[in-house]
């Protein structure tokens, strides 16, 4: 049975930490394979592809993005971690979930100052990735599968709904 490839898009610090650990949890398991996708924004389409086009990516995110690889080998696992460049982020979350070919993007969609921009975007979101055949996950949609204890206890919410979209 073929594993299920999670993309993890990379936000803030500790939202971004959350995520891997659920996902390297889950990766431990032998269910998935884990995709870190940082977005880099590129100031004129002209620039998607180029070398000019990584102009706002700095050496802070170069470092967090080795915290975050390193966290992952601590429980074992490896991580691939892809570079996109995009002129308009929500649609070029589908797109690069579509080129890395996952099964699952868990994404975070931070509050707008309109409460229900918010859940338009997790609405358009899904839509577009399910017209994909993949799945979108919200952390924060997903605290009931998190126990956190010294160690973290993965329950079978994802896994089980990973393994009915694989079916």
């Amino acid at each position: 049975m073929k594993k299920s490839r999670l993309m993890i898009i990379v936000g803030d610090r500790a939202w971004t930490l959350a995520a891997l650990h659920l996902a390297c949890a889950m990766s431990r398991r032998g269910e998935t394979e884990v995709l870190l996708l940082k977005m880099i924004p590129v100031r004129h389409p002209a620039l998607l592809g180029t070398e000019a086009g990584f102009l706002d990516f700095g050496a802070e995110d170069a470092a967090a993005l080795e915290e975050m690889v390193a966290t992952a080998e601590d429980y074992g696992v490896s991580v691939n971690v892809h570079l996109f460049q995009y002129t308009n982020y929500w649609p070029g979350i589908v797109d690069a979930a579509a080129q890395v070919q996952a099964t699952a993007v868990i994404a975070r969609i931070p509050p707008p100052t309109f409460s229900y921009w918010q859940k338009y975007r997790r609405w358009w979101l899904r839509r577009r990735l399910a017209r994909q055949q993949q799945l979108f996950f919200a952390l924060e949609d997903l605290q009931p599968s998190l126990i956190w204890t010294p160690s973290i206890t993965l329950q079978n919410d994802i896994s089980r709904i990973l393994e009915q979209h694989r079916a």
